[in-house]
């Protein structure tokens, strides 16, 4: 059941910058991510155990790090939903997200999107090339799995994801792994 789509602009922000950042710019995209976490606070259905961890989503530490970037984090979010079988066939209907897999669990899906001028990977000029923003896994429990590999994708997928499905699906599960602490095990 695997197809193609044909592709629509249809980017979702995700927390960046551009260019180099003055201090001034700096304390304005801390700003907008402050704002970002009220928005999804306000939004966001979870159980109130999981209030750290969605806070924590938007603690990103940008000193550092060269403009337009942020820190990698696995991170992965599971959220309980109603119907698995129309998750299913909202979801088919993105035109950025396209089916990777289908097993007895439930269907695999990846979100990508045009890479951004003057990316680094050498990919990016390929005509067609796209860059995986994400992975999106919906189970046939009723549950659906986030993946992305920092916490800006994260929130720009799980926003993705309720205006989507609706602001009734629920998180369940919040996780976020630094690649460096992998390494200190």
């Amino acid at each position: 059941m695997l197809k193609k789509k044909n592709r629509k602009n249809t980017e979702k922000p995700a927390i960046s910058t551009e260019g180099s950042l003055s201090k001034t710019q700096a304390n304005s995209v801390q700003k907008r991510i402050s704002q970002e976490k009220e928005r999804m606070l306000s939004i966001l259905n979870f159980d109130e155990s999981l209030r750290e961890k969605v806070e924590d989503m938007f603690n990103i530490n940008l000193d550092g790090l060269p403009a337009g970037k942020e820190p990698m984090f696995f991170t992965n979010a599971v959220f309980k939903i109603s119907d698995a079988k129309l998750a299913i066939t909202k979801v088919e209907k993105l035109p950025d997200v396209d089916v990777t897999d289908e097993d007895k669990h439930g269907v695999h899906y990846t979100w990508t999107r045009k890479y951004p001028k003057g990316h680094w990977n050498p990919m990016s000029s390929t005509p067609g090339a796209r860059q995986i923003i994400g992975d999106i896994q919906i189970n046939y429990d009723n549950t659906i799995k986030l993946e992305t590999k920092s916490k800006g994708f994260m929130t720009g997928l799980i926003y993705y994801m309720i205006s989507t499905l609706g602001k009734d699906i629920k998180l369940i599960n919040l996780e976020f792994e630094n690649p460096l602490d992998m390494f200190r095990k």
